[in-house]
């Protein structure tokens, strides 16, 4: 029994002699990041430690994948550094001998341009840019807004090249914004803004041209102001359509367009017939100086009148178109559609801004062969205030 105690300690001693040895032969590796997120073409560098610290061992930066993105070797106090540039989010570790670092991941965000072109109201604005990296077939999302709020939304596809492109109805006046955002499941959502531009809302007048007349005359035209000829030319056509609207919206009864004209083209006033009823009939609106065209309940055309003055007043009520004359009249009525005894609807030389006439409707030359057209023998015309 003695000898077996004595063989056993002999034992014990050895095998603790021998446990410090063997921790300090373990190994291990750390990795850290300078960065977690860095942008697309951009580096980070890494750095980690070995122990045993120990000089001139060799150190791979090794992906999810097992892939070898760099190499590297410690220092005399076992640290080592190197920086890699990642295409895409990315998972790392540093492998030394049978040793692997805990996990460090980075993610690479999307880079974007963007730029907004011109915003005209009743345009559309362009908007253009690109992404890095490309990916072909992927959205990108772009957001306009107007005075700091979100207007629309767009998703586009971006080219082989990264480039995309939208475009979006300039409906509103203000102030916009444009942003460009991209993120996959390789990569970070990168963002880019550009603004502000703000709607210019340009005083035009008989003589003014270009794309804010052209603009000005679509508007009126889609609001079902008469207007023939869209040309980019401020006419006297373009101001008579301009006056018609002015006048349904209870504005100065001029002739010409500042920045109130513009705003109230973009929410206006949309005039209502007086009768529903199915079929075509012509209303004249004596309050506001207009002449109405309704076809089944809805108003098809606007146009500037003037009826009688007060001394020689335009009766009210419903009426019907009883005779025409293609050409002049006697007294020099230009195409009269004749309503009510010797009261017409007729072309003449001078329609003011008011009621003005002998108890007829007036209506601009340029008019007044269409309305002569589009009045036959008994249609229904509708004369209140």
């Amino acid at each position: 029994m003695r000898r077996l105690a004595l063989g056993l300690l002999l034992v014990l001693a050895f095998v603790c002699a021998r446990i410090p040895t063997a921790l300090a032969a373990a190994g291990a590796v750390t990795l850290s990041a300078s960065a977690t997120t860095i942008d697309y073409g951009g580096s980070v560098r890494l750095t980690g430690q070995i122990s045993p610290a120990t000089g001139g061992q060799a150190v791979d930066i090794v992906d999810s994948a097992g892939a070898v993105l760099a190499g590297t070797t410690t220092d005399a106090g076992g640290g080592f550094s190197s920086s890699v540039s990642p295409e895409a989010n990315v998972t790392l570790h540093a492998a030394w001998q049978n040793d692997v670092s805990p996990d460090v991941s980075i993610g690479v965000r999307a880079i974007l341009t963007v730029r907004l072109g011109a915003v005209r109201l009743f345009d559309r604005a362009a908007v253009r840019g690109t992404v890095a990296p490309a990916v072909a077939g992927a959205t990108v999302d772009v957001t306009l807004t107007r005075d700091g709020k979100p207007v629309a939304d767009r998703g586009t596809t971006m080219g082989a090249a990264g480039g995309f492109r939208a475009t979006f109805p300039i409906d509103e006046p203000g102030t916009y914004r444009v942003r460009a955002a991209f993120a996959d499941a390789g990569h970070v959502r990168g963002t880019a803004v550009d603004g502000p531009a703000s709607t210019p809302l340009p005083s035009l007048g008989v003589g003014s041209s270009g794309i804010f007349v052209l603009l000005l005359e679509r508007r009126l035209v889609e609001l079902h102001y008469r207007l023939v000829d869209v040309n980019s030319r401020y006419d006297f056509r373009t101001a008579d359509a301009v006056l018609a609207f002015r006048k349904v919206q209870r504005m100065l009864r001029v002739f010409t367009v500042d920045a109130g004209v513009w705003r109230a083209l973009a929410d206006p006033l949309r005039p209502r017939a007086k009768s529903t009823a199915n079929g075509f009939h012509i209303e004249i609106d004596q309050t506001r100086q207009v002449l109405y065209t309704v076809r089944d309940g809805s108003v098809t055309n606007i146009m500037h009148v003037s009826t009688g003055k007060p001394s020689t007043p335009t009766r009210e009520g419903s009426f019907s178109v009883t005779r025409k004359l293609a050409g002049y009249s006697g007294h020099q009525l230009y195409y009269p559609s004749y309503f009510d005894g010797n009261r017409a609807i007729h072309g003449w030389t001078d329609v003011p801004t008011y009621a003005a006439s002998h108890g007829c409707v007036r209506v601009p030359y340029w008019n007044a062969q269409w309305i002569y057209g589009l009045a036959a023998i008994g249609t229904r015309v509708i004369v209140y205030h």
